[in-house]
């Protein structure tokens, strides 16, 4: 079902239709295959909200790309980055991650406290 979202929309941008208006007779076409090809009911709200997801990966990625140390396989369609700035995002990441439990904790304490009194 993606390779088939995906083929139908670049089909239309390549024939200059954007994400816009002009759009929907796009959508309707991944509409009509997706049901046609795989006998499901799809409407236009999944493909629409797929779209969306899609979109916010393709932002993710190029928004990844942009950083320093960070490429692009164009055979194995992937990110790619040398062990040392691998290393550095994971730290930076846990870091991020470790940070917020401990905000957590603490609102949750407060929440304890507050609540037993």
């Amino acid at each position: 079902m993606e390779h088939l979202f995906l083929e139908i929309l670049a089909n239309e941008a390549q024939k200059g239709n954007k994400p816009s208006k002009t759009f929907v007779v796009s959508i309707n076409r991944v509409v009509a295959a997706i049901s046609e090809r795989f006998q499901v009911q799809c409407d236009v709200k999944h493909v629409e909200n797929h779209l969306r997801i899609v979109k916010n990966q393709w932002q993710i990625i190029c928004t990844i790309q942009a950083e320093s140390g960070f490429g692009w396989d164009d055979n194995i369609k992937m990110i790619t980055c040398d062990r040392s700035t691998y290393d550095a995002i994971v730290m930076i990441i846990y870091l991020y991650m470790l940070n917020i439990f401990q905000h957590c904790i603490f609102l949750l304490v407060i929440l304890i406290v507050y609540n037993i009194q």
